[in-house]
């Protein structure tokens, strides 16, 4: 939900409870009838209330149509499509294969990967912490070659590059965590 929604939504929120609470005081008589009848008669052939009104309405409405619309966004590659069917597999599957390669490799204290869909398949960008004594031009390059081949030999799907970005070395030997 963007900013502009959340604006709304907070001015539509706040316009209703303050009605919620007029009409539960009205209900337990701590509002007389009589002033209820005269605040309403004001509002009366006012075109300000129409305004408001119509405002609400606009609001109400679009909210009912935000609430309708479905928000699943299935991320998915197509590996293969026959007669039988397609075969498809998810950019959050992809991103599970690339975590067990890194987790794999005892250099790498800490990871977070990101996969996008591409024209001719997969684009991986990694962000690392890696240890200290480490050759981080050759653990990169062994890291590229690794990731490139399990995705396509378990997945089937080309890779058609990855970024690795080293964030930081590590001088400690804790566990790595990694998303």
């Amino acid at each position: 939900m963007n900013f502009f929604d959340r604006f709304l939504l907070a001015i539509y929120s706040l316009v209703f409870s303050l009605v919620s609470i007029a009409v539960i005081m009205f209900s337990l008589k701590t509002i007389r009838f009589e002033y209820a009848i005269a605040g309403l008669t004001l509002l009366y052939g006012r075109t300000e209330a129409l305004a408001t009104g119509i405002v609400l309405l606009l609001i109400g409405i679009r909210f009912l149509f935000y609430s309708l619309k479905s928000n699943k966004k299935v991320r998915e590659t197509i590996i293969k499509s026959d007669e039988l069917g397609k075969i498809a597999i998810t950019l959050d599957a992809v991103e599970s294969l690339v975590l067990k390669v890194i987790k794999d490799n005892e250099n790498i204290k800490d990871s977070t990967i990101i996969v996008k869909r591409q024209d001719k398949g997969v684009s991986i960008i990694l962000k690392l912490v890696v240890n200290y004594d480490v050759v981080i031009p050759d653990i990169a390059a062994e890291l590229q070659n690794t990731i490139k081949n399990y995705i396509e030999t378990t997945a089937g799907v080309p890779v058609s590059d990855i970024q690795i970005n080293i964030i930081n070395i590590s001088n400690q030997s804790k566990p790595k965590a990694s998303k």
